[in-house]
């Protein structure tokens, strides 16, 4: 009787989660529900090679003047925090994105701010009204919806995912993805 019992409040609070999860989506745009799926695709790819790369190539750059690993992945974490505050999201304590590339000295370092970026973005996205999509903010001296500014973070993500790759292949970084297939 007691397993019985157990099943049946392990199933109806899986169901409440699911339900209470389908609410929290169902608020979202289609335009949102679409942009978080490539969101989470660039996600899953840059965390993988970051986490690819040894720690000893993240200081690794292509020619003097030019952007190391670190600095890349931390680049892309500055722009994804101040990007996120024209949605309304507010800076994690702590986090200045003018500094990140200066003060995250290693992979350990460079991860947790990737982790912490990416939800933060993500929230960012998720939590912002359908109906403020096509609100306006002033960014980089001209008018943009903030519809227009989860474009650009999504676009940032990907130029740098491309930047990053070419990186990897050449310090002889096998991006994991690719490893299926080779």
């Amino acid at each position: 009787m007691r397993k019985t019992h157990f099943f049946a409040i392990l199933i109806l609070t899986i169901s409440f989660l699911a339900v209470k999860s389908y609410a929290q989506d169902s608020e979202l745009s289609p335009f949102q529900k679409d942009i978080l799926i490539g969101f989470d695709s660039h996600v899953d790819k840059i965390s993988s090679l970051a986490n690819e790369f040894p720690a000893d190539k993240y200081d690794w750059r292509p020619a003097e003047g030019i952007r190391s690993v670190k600095d890349s992945f931390m680049h892309l974490a500055s722009a994804n925090f101040f990007l996120s505050t024209y949605l309304g999201k507010m800076l994690p304590e702590g986090i200045n994105p003018r500094e990140l590339e200066k003060t995250i000295g290693n992979k350990e370092e460079a991860l947790k701010i990737l982790t912490q970026v990416f939800e933060h973005s993500r929230d960012a996205i998720n939590s912002l009204p359908a109906s403020q999509l096509d609100d306006e903010v002033e960014l980089f001296g001209q008018k943009a919806t903030k519809r227009r500014v989860i474009l650009i973070i999504e676009d940032h993500m990907s130029e740098h995912l491309g930047q990053l790759i070419a990186y990897a292949r050449s310090t002889e970084v096998t991006p994991p993805w690719s490893k299926k297939s080779e």
